[in-house]
């Protein structure tokens, strides 16, 4: 089979339209025409019904089952490509969440620079939750995750390097702030600062709400993690971080939850993920390093 005309096939079940799908790959209607005739021809089998009334084309049975195997073909030809690219001295994509950057990656950081390997990495940040998309797609060869608890997922290998929780944050001026430990209920009336989306910490805060009974309406939200220390500790609000984040800051008092709730940080990485010399060196030294992380 053609590879180009596998990947027209692609986004013809994706746009259910000719005109449309040739728009999105700037080529002809004919050229997606062409592409379909051959792959019918040479699988002897009808894949689409077009209907002309709406312009739309649906899939045959014969269509549904080359539309599930294009998929795997496409996903299978950029995993080679990627892997093929790391020979040829691409860089190793670390995927690194902006908490777990901030207050944990530094001191692995620093066994990086030491074995002369820092250069070979590229880091990509964002959240926990969509890195978690990123190592399955292989848009990261290996990344730190944050996660709720022990990652299980039948195509992920996940290696626990450190297990955090959450406390409650507030200023050392607050009226719970000479507690041992809170019960989220005791927090009714607070105001809350809230970290945006893509952090776990948000995720966290709003099951908390509504397992109280708490009204999420009194939220201050940023995405930036000092700007939320800063609302804190002056006495804006209170706020739910792990507690890596605030172990030494002396302006904003810590007290643990009633039922603690654990945090898990992990590297992961896609199962049979072709792994080089450098990138097997780096996954090494990070997870000796996890001893030293206190």
């Amino acid at each position: 089979m053609n590879l180009k005309d596998i990947e027209y096939f692609h986004y013809l079940c994706k746009y259910k339209n000719f005109t449309r799908t040739a728009e999105k790959l700037y080529v002809s209607q004919p050229s997606i025409t062409i592409a379909l005739k051959r792959l019918e021809k040479e699988l002897d089998a009808k894949l689409v019904i077009r209907d002309n009334s709406e312009k739309q084309i649906s899939l045959t049975e014969a269509g549904k089952i080359l539309e599930k195997h294009v998929n795997n073909i496409l996903n299978e030809v950029k995993e080679t490509k990627v892997e093929i690219g790391k020979i040829s001295g691409s860089n190793i994509k670390l995927g690194v969440p902006p908490m777990i950057g901030a207050y944990f990656f530094p001191n692995i950081m620093e066994e990086i620079v030491k074995s002369q390997l820092a250069n070979n990495i590229e880091l990509i940040e964002t959240g926990s939750l969509a890195m978690i998309d990123k190592v399955l797609s292989n848009d990261v060869d290996m990344a730190f995750i944050g996660s709720l608890a022990p990652l299980k997922d039948s195509d992920l290998e996940a290696t626990i390097l450190k297990v955090d929780k959450f406390v409650v944050c507030m200023s050392k001026n607050h009226r719970l702030a000479t507690s041992e430990e809170i019960n989220f209920e005791d927090l009714v009336e607070e105001q809350f600062i809230a970290l945006g989306n893509e952090y776990l910490h948000n995720e966290v805060l709003k099951r908390l709400c509504y397992k109280h009974g708490v009204s999420t309406d009194k939220f201050y939200y940023t995405d930036e993690i000092q700007t939320a220390k800063s609302l804190i500790s002056s006495g804006l609000g209170i706020g739910i971080m792990i507690e890596m984040a605030v172990k030494d800051m002396t302006s904003i008092k810590k007290v643990k939850l009633q039922n603690s709730i654990k945090f898990y940080i992990s590297l992961a990485f896609k199962k049979k993920h072709y792994t080089t010399v450098k990138e097997e060196k780096i996954k090494n030294i990070i997870i000796n390093c996890k001893n030293c992380l206190g």
